[in-house]
């Protein structure tokens, strides 16, 4: 099994280490063969794990060559085309007619095979397995994985900055991991295939009714979610430096200081801020399975709209209009296939000002994601220098890598100030507010600790204390200064959210939401 493991890595995984290779800074220290050593172990780990749990006694043979074989035909494609062997193209393969599998054969790839992959099971086939004691066998097996696990966790961490920063930035080369990945994809394919298609959505808040404003104008609410702003580094919640200065000169901004997320990544944060579901019972596919509190407004009347600048929004706006605006075109603010969040407000106030009923758009920004800061905000907003303007961050000083994030919160500041005065200017015409809350914090060094994502029990607190921010003309100042002192979570969102729009429902929950009594009309 270690032969073969050693075999396949060395061998059938040259896009991977291709891309390992171009990924790695141009100077290389201790730090970055250390990064290399732990790749290859954790290369090792994934192509040896299948091997030890399946590989018992009589199907040991067959396991090997089963994946000498897929390696040997998936690295030919990888390296000959240049292609990823995930769901996707498993599905396709599976569509390919006869005409077109064809077309794919060659010589060159019979070659390949034959000496990448039916000459090594030749061999194993000659290998006489002498037979032994189960139990001895399986600890054996068990002693071996935990030795590689130790090894790999004490490489890590004696170069945790390095390490971590390096595989964020460069998350797709766990896409090239061969064969472990392209049989992972046609699990995935194979129980997709079987799965339920239409699944039924649990209706929930069937009773709620929407209360009119007392004024008879409608409610705009502007609910800014932001990406990776971490509550230490804000400047309304305390934070030495200057990174909120407009927010901070505008009246009527309130920030709330002790709000916790519900967990440490977007893919959780996001639907569970949305969810009924609190922290302590929350999962995906509870979530998915049931409606949010953006189908509960829409029942109600509420215009409801999701504007997106970020990955997607995690299932959440699959039952609402939603718009995309990842790429467009606006050169001022998109670049490389990437915009600026300030693309978030285009249009936004000739929506308010033609609002003829109660609205809630939702504006779901790139803000502060890395490791990358760097291009989360325009030249104009370098104030912080130096700045770490590299993709391999790690390579940065830690002040450096500091000074690019503040530069985010920053921008984010000027986003979040600029929906304001675009609310505020159409005060006449509605009763406007805004809500902004982060998802998840983020690391940045401390305890030798980057980014974000660490399991929440385990997590620092600068990566679940998040930033949130309300400001709306019609708050009452008094009440509300109070509850900003009040420890909050994602667990409020959904209920201050029905109370912003004063909807009556079974779901609502008065005592769990953050402004009841507080003055919104």
């Amino acid at each position: 099994m270690l032969l073969s493991t050693a075999y396949i890595a060395a061998t059938q995984n040259r896009a991977f280490w291709s891309a390992v290779w171009k990924g790695m800074p141009a100077a290389h220290g201790p730090a970055e063969w250390m990064l290399l050593l732990s790749l290859a172990l954790a290369l090792c780990i994934l192509i040896l794990l299948p091997m030890l749990v399946l590989g018992q006694r009589r199907l040991l043979k067959p396991l090997l060559m089963t994946l000498l074989m897929i390696a040997a035909v998936a690295s030919y494609f990888m390296d000959t085309f240049g292609v990823v062997i995930d769901q996707n193209m498993i599905l396709n393969s599976l569509q390919t007619d006869p005409r077109e599998a064809r077309e794919l054969l060659s010589v060159r790839m019979m070659l390949h095979v034959l000496l990448s992959g039916v000459l090594p099971c030749l061999l194993i086939w000659r290998v006489q397995i002498q037979p032994g004691s189960p139990w001895m066998d399986a600890c054996k097996r068990a002693g071996l994985l935990l030795g590689m696990l130790l090894i790999l966790l004490g490489l890590v961490l004696s170069h945790y900055k390095t390490v971590s920063l390096w595989a964020r930035e460069h998350r797709e080369v766990r896409l090239l991991v061969n064969p472990t990945l392209p049989i992972a994809a046609a699990y995935k394919q194979m129980t997709a295939d079987f799965r339920v298609k239409d699944e039924v959505v649990q209706p929930i808040g069937t009773d709620a009714i929407r209360v009119p404003a007392a004024s008879g104008k409608p409610r705009v609410v502007v609910m800014v979610v932001g990406e990776t702003a971490r509550r230490s580094n804000f400047q309304l919640a305390g934070y030495a430096r200057e990174t909120t200065p407009q927010l901070a000169a505008l009246p009527g901004v309130f920030s709330f200081n002790k709000v916790s997320s519900c967990g440490t990544a977007t893919a959780i944060s996001v639907p569970c801020m949305f969810s009924r579901l609190d922290r302590s019972d929350f999962s995906r596919n509870a979530a998915r399975a049931q409606e949010n509190v953006l189908d509960v407004l829409a029942k109600t009347g509420v215009d409801v709209l999701w504007r997106d600048n970020n990955s997607d929004c995690k299932g959440v706006c699959v039952r609402v209009p939603s718009e995309d605006l990842r790429r467009d075109t606006d050169s001022a603010l998109c670049d490389d296939g990437e915009c600026h969040d300030e693309i978030l407000l285009k249009g936004l106030a000739e929506r308010i000002r033609t609002a003829t009923t109660d609205q809630l758009i939702v504006l779901h920004l790139l803000g502060s994601h890395g490791p990358s800061y760097y291009k989360r905000y325009p030249q104009g907003f370098r104030h912080f220098v130096p700045d770490c303007a590299r993709d391999d961050v790690q390579t940065c000083s830690r002040e450096s890598i500091i000074n690019a994030y503040d530069n985010t919160i920053l921008y984010t500041d000027h986003v979040i100030a600029n929906a304001i005065n675009i609310l505020s200017e159409h005060g006449a015409e509605v009763e406007p507010t805004l809500l902004f809350v982060s998802d998840h914090g983020e690391s940045l060094g401390e305890n030798g600790l980057y980014l974000h994502g660490m399991p929440y029990a385990l997590a620092p607190r600068d990566q679940t204390e998040v930033p949130l921010v309300v400001w709306s003309p019609a708050l009452g100042s008094a009440c509300t200064r109070e509850r900003t002192q009040t420890e909050y979570s994602h667990d409020n969102i959904f209920d201050t959210l029905l109370g912003l729009f004063h909807v009556q429902s079974r779901v609502y929950r008065p005592q769990a939401d953050m402004l009841a009594g507080c003055g919104v009309m």
